[in-house]
């Protein structure tokens, strides 16, 4: 069966990478990138036992601190309302989020073994497991709602982003953070010219990045489900290349991210060469 693309429903497209047998597509119609591996709607498998307990801790708590401290100084600080982290993984922005006393925060995840983690390693109570879609809250009750690279592993993103619209205050914000397609994929093409496949490195992630946006698509989906004010800012990044703590290598993703903001800066807005950090009102 032919796979279509989620931005504009169209089947005719070609293969721009190929990942250890998984062809990587782009729309021909609208330009959409995304895997032909077909995954699960609600994928639970990301988060193994295994991989809880022997995770490196440094990579989901200390190297994405900046990133959260960057959000929190613009969108929490200062402020008071309830937020809800969907796809919360192991709990450690509910963890940053509990130095804000005015904020009443929730988290939810499809990982049983992540939620267990939050539960009884960090002490979280407000997280719970399953589909948030299924968790009967009140409409119209988050003030801010949080999909912390959750996105892109979604195969059909507009049945969750319709749900969480109706879960926004009249002034609620959705913020995502995902992966830039515009700079993922020329990245992961020259990693394969220079080092070849190699299973110990990143490319693409096709088992798991299942779309890969561009401001042009992610746009077009949030629009599609509700969200008519889209706009993209610039956070600090994740202070970490693969999981690694290698400063060369930070630094050169640090210098990357000043880059990339002058560079959107003097464009007006038009290109943007960092991760894609999201904005979106009803």
């Amino acid at each position: 069966m032919t796979k279509r693309c989620i931005v504009c429903n169209g089947s005719d497209h070609r293969v721009v990478f190929q990942e250890f047998g998984i062809d990587i597509l782009k729309c021909s119609s609208c330009g959409h990138v995304f895997s032909s591996h077909v995954a699960s709607q609600d994928y639970d498998g990301y988060f193994g036992a295994d991989r809880v307990e022997s995770e490196d801790q440094f990579w989901w708590n200390e190297a994405h601190g900046r990133m959260y401290e960057d959000f929190c100084r613009r969108f929490v600080a200062g402020k008071g309302g309830k937020l809800l982290d969907v796809g919360c993984g192991l709990g450690y922005f509910i963890q940053w989020m509990s130095g804000y006393s005015s904020w009443q925060v929730f988290g939810y995840e499809i990982s049983r073994q992540a939620v267990d983690f939050a539960r009884s390693k960090l002490m979280l109570q407000n997280v719970f497991c399953g589909r948030v879609e299924d968790s009967r809250f009140t409409e119209k009750s988050f003030d801010i709602i949080t999909l912390w690279d959750v996105i892109e592993h979604i195969p059909d993103p507009s049945p969750l982003l319709s749900y969480l619209s109706s879960l926004l205050t009249s002034e609620g914000m959705l913020f995502l953070h995902t992966p830039n397609v515009k700079v993922q994929l020329p990245k992961a093409k020259l990693k394969r010219l220079l080092k070849g496949m190699q299973s110990n490195i990143h490319y693409l992630e096709a088992r798991d990045h299942i779309n890969i946006y561009s401001t042009k698509t992610i746009a077009q989906v949030l629009r599609r489900n509700g969200y008519s004010n889209v706009r993209f800012l610039h956070l600090k990044p994740i202070q970490g290349v693969s999981g690694s703590k290698n400063r060369f290598l930070r630094l050169l993703k640090n210098s990357w991210f000043h880059s990339s903001v002058a560079l959107s800066y003097v464009s007006w807005g038009r290109v943007n060469l960092d991760n894609l950090f999201v904005l979106a009102k009803k």
